[in-house]
């Protein structure tokens, strides 16, 4: 019975995740209401409030959740063998290792809409930034692995620049491919991702 159970509830938060995307789409965070949500969804309110407190709620519990599936998918199941030994011996962490990175792409990829409509709802930019704060556990995760000690600088740069200067690039590129609407493949947006690592930013001007 609580199988049957959970399979129902799973349905239902289906439904009513469906509902929210299509009204952010269509009229935006603001204008909907619960009303809006339930009557979309198929269902009464208090079923809606069965599940969720409010559409704040709603919002932050789906964003929480493809947060969470994200780091998942970059962190807890990347692999831990992801680092490449130079000729002088030098073991190099690779953090943005292509086969995460473009399962992380599959998965925005195949709920799209959700994230579509996210990325657009008026000048939120929690996404965005919690993709950011991902990616940069990502990097530490891998360093700890390793052993590798952290610096106060790299090549000069302060580490904390250096970070926001790694990961706003990574950031950017999967955000914009967003935006685009997915447009190219995730293969594609990882060898982007790559050339990006030894491209300096002059080389892009001239």
């Amino acid at each position: 019975m609580a199988a049957v159970t959970g399979q129902r509830n799973t349905r239902t938060e289906a439904r009513i995740k469906a509902a929210f995307t299509e009204l952010l789409r269509s009229k935006g965070f603001d204008a909907m209401s619960v009303s809006d949500i339930a009557r979309t969804a198929g269902i009464n309110r208090g079923t809606f409030y069965m599940h969720y407190t409010d559409k704040f709620d709603l919002r932050t519990r789906l964003v929480d959740d493809a947060v969470d599936d994200l780091t998942r998918i970059l962190i807890d199941d990347a692999d831990r063998d992801g680092v490449t030994v130079t000729r002088d011996g030098t073991a190099v962490c690779d953090a943005f290792q292509s086969r995460a990175i473009a399962q992380a792409l599959r998965y925005i990829r195949d709920d799209y809409a959700f994230f579509d409509a996210i990325s657009r709802s008026g000048n939120d930019m929690q996404l965005y930034d919690r993709l950011k704060k991902t990616l940069k556990q990502l990097i530490v995760t891998q360093a700890t692995h390793l052993g590798v000690e952290p610096q106060e600088s790299y090549n000069g740069i302060p580490a904390d620049y250096a970070m926001e200067i790694l990961v706003s690039a990574v950031s950017s590129i999967i955000w914009l491919w967003l935006r685009r609407g997915c447009r190219e493949t995730p293969e594609q947006i990882c060898a982007i991702i790559e050339r990006n690592k030894t491209t300096a930013p002059t080389d892009i001007l001239w």
